[in-house]
């Protein structure tokens, strides 16, 4: 997700954030949140706690970046749970929010240049994905390797 923010270029942009009702911000980004193969019923207690941390960091510090969350390969019972959740959510939140089954389907939200696992023509995750580098900063701090930042800007 830092990646992703960096990508927005933020600090440096000279584009106005545009009138909401005049078209998409360049200065917002989307999440795909893709639930293949993952347990919600056995997720070990470290992957729970890293993502609501990151939900907890993003929403504190990054509240406006996200234009739309799209949660695929959801399970059908997972999909209720969320329905149910809704409830509880501000409207704005829900708004941002779309659950699909079926990967494939994603296509159909934003467009044919997305992976093909998620039925576009564009390249493969494996091709196309990113996987940030990381070093040392010191104390047990790591930062992403400006390397891997610049790659994904291009």
């Amino acid at each position: 997700m830092e990646l992703t923010i960096q990508s927005l270029s933020l600090s440096s942009t000279k584009i106005p954030i545009p009138d909401y009702t005049k078209g998409p911000d360049p200065h917002q980004a989307l999440q795909i949140h893709d639930y293949l193969r993952v347990s919600f019923l056995r997720q070990p207690a470290e992957v729970k706690a890293a993502s609501q941390k990151a939900i907890q960091l993003f929403s504190a510090h990054y509240p406006e970046t996200l234009s739309k969350k799209y949660f695929v390969n959801v399970p059908l019972v997972m999909q209720w749970m969320f329905g149910a959740m809704q409830v509880f959510m501000a409207k704005e939140t829900v708004q941002k929010m779309q659950w699909m089954s079926y990967g494939e389907e994603l296509h159909k939200y934003v467009g044919k240049g997305v992976a093909k696992e998620y039925g576009g023509e564009g390249p493969g995750l494996e091709e196309a994905g990113v996987t940030p580098g990381y070093k040392q900063q010191g104390a047990g701090d790591a930062v992403a390797d400006a390397a891997a930042v610049k790659e994904m800007a291009i």
